[in-house]
């Protein structure tokens, strides 16, 4: 079962991540910490007129957590602010449901879907998303 955990393409984003580095023009920022396995990332993100032109990630962070940020900061670029949420949502009922089908929109980010199967591990895949919502300002209703 873990190999559904850290399959391939999780496994390539941690070791080689993209869009990974601080950004000195960032607009918006946030750092992402938990407690429990000692992820501390940092999320920065360039946004002109409601569109994220940018996004890049920092820190350090378990394969999953790592995977999940590089996959979302390639997701992000050219995305407009208000698809941010919608998606995080439908990225919930992913982990939720890992037989669900995957999201079109979510584009690579359904490669982690395998995660759900693992409740301990959502936090992880949650957080690089959770610091990009409060980076932007963006109520999520998560804790």
């Amino acid at each position: 079962m873990l190999d559904r955990l850290y399959q391939k393409v999780i496994l390539e984003h941690n070791k080689a991540p993209n869009n990974f580095g601080s950004m000195a023009d960032a607009t918006h920022s946030a750092r992402g910490t938990d407690a429990l396995c000692g992820d501390d990332i940092q999320m920065w993100l360039r946004v002109t007129e409601r569109t994220i032109e940018k996004a890049q990630f920092s820190g350090e962070a378990c394969a999953v957590t790592k995977a999940c940020a590089s996959m979302l900061t390639e997701w992000l670029e050219g995305r407009g602010v208000d698809e941010i949420l919608p998606a995080f949502e439908a990225f919930q009922a992913l982990m939720d449901d890992a037989d669900r089908p995957p999201v079109e929109a979510l584009g690579q980010l359904n490669h982690l879907r395998s995660v759900g199967a693992f409740p301990a591990r959502r936090a992880n895949a949650y957080l690089p998303w959770k610091t990009v919502l409060e980076a932007m300002q963006i109520p999520s209703g998560l804790t």
